[in-house]
């Protein structure tokens, strides 16, 4: 019963799928030099951004969902984009922004009403920052800021936080990664040798599929990031791995991608050759519950759902411990 309790609770974080949201963007940057570059950030997304003379810009972006919030950031000396301004909460489709490059004061074609609650998070660092987070499960900020410091927080705590949440928040995606991240703790995070839970997780359509399924045979579950190389590269691999199987061993891919354009869209043709199982995790379960610290990183599950091994990086031996089990 714990086991099937625990694939429900699975089934239902995964149930939520945002769609891309447009939002254009536009503003004027004063006292700002001229050879300055400056980036916008978008949610976790950052792009370079041009200024025309008069150092204003108008641009189209998407975003996973809104509220969302956008900040500007600026090259340090040592190379590195640096968030120079708060985040700037809206949920409107068309957002202005007025900004003085000197004292950093950022005015707004609108203001959301946690804006000044967020910028007193920003403020705050170490404990005091925990704290003041989990003292406002009402603001939508703070569901954001939760689950960006979820590893940080006790269970118990967490688990308070994300009951009280905001009846209008609980289907952001923010919500659904606590609640995956919490049932993925309760049950136990995978090691080698221990015996997986089954759990569900989307394919393209949407639709949840089983990971292990019910046919009693092995599983490779292969995690991979749109975003790193060695994973594109190592379906190359799975393709090899493959050819060579006779049916005697699931093939699994699961990805860690933001959303599920990135999912889908990039490197679509190297992904075109993706013949298997191919899903997402949307929520960030399997990563929680799988302990994921490496990309690419193969999980070896026997017929009794027992993992037997782990494979971490796209070296030579990977290649030949995967062939290994179809030959």
């Amino acid at each position: 019963m714990k086991h099937l309790l625990s694939a429900l609770l699975v089934c239902t974080a995964v149930s939520w799928v945002p769609a891309q949201k447009k939002v254009s963007i536009s503003g004027q940057i004063d006292n700002l030099a001229s050879d300055q570059t400056l980036y916008l950030g978008i949610g976790k997304t950052m792009r370079p951004l041009t200024l025309s003379p008069d150092r204003t810009f108008s641009v189209d972006v998407s975003t996973r969902e809104t509220p969302s919030f956008l900040f500007l950031a600026q090259l340090s000396k040592r190379g590195k984009v640096e968030k120079q301004t708060p985040m700037v909460w809206f949920a409107s489709d068309r957002v202005t922004i007025r900004m003085d490059w000197a004292t950093k004061k950022i005015q707004t074609s609108e203001s959301m009403p946690f804006q000044a609650l967020s910028e007193q998070v920003e403020a705050l660092s170490g404990r005091p920052q925990l704290d003041f987070i989990l003292a406002h499960p009402e603001s939508f900020s703070s569901v954001y800021f939760a689950e960006q410091q979820k590893d940080k927080m006790s269970i118990a705590e967490l688990e308070e936080f994300s009951q009280k949440i905001d009846p209008e928040y609980r289907s952001s995606s923010y919500a659904k990664r606590i609640e995956s991240y919490l049932a993925a703790k309760k049950l136990g995070i995978v090691k080698k040798g221990d015996k997986v839970t089954d759990f569900l997780l989307p394919d393209s359509a949407g639709k949840p599929v089983s990971v292990l399924g019910a046919n009693g045979r092995p599983t490779l579950i292969a995690l991979f990031s749109s975003g790193c190389s060695f994973s594109i590269a190592s379906i190359d691999l799975l393709e090899q791995v493959a050819r060579l199987n006779d049916n005697e061993v699931n093939l699994i891919t699961i990805w860690e991608d933001e959303n599920k354009e990135t999912w889908l869209e990039d490197h679509a043709d190297k992904k075109a050759k993706i013949t298997w199982t191919n899903l997402w995790d949307e929520t960030g379960f399997a990563d929680t519950y799988l302990n994921l610290t490496m990309l690419p990183t193969f999980y070896v599950v026997d017929k009794d759902r027992v993992v037997t091994d782990i494979i971490t990086g796209y070296t030579g031996s990977t290649a030949k411990k995967l062939k290994a089990l179809v030959e």
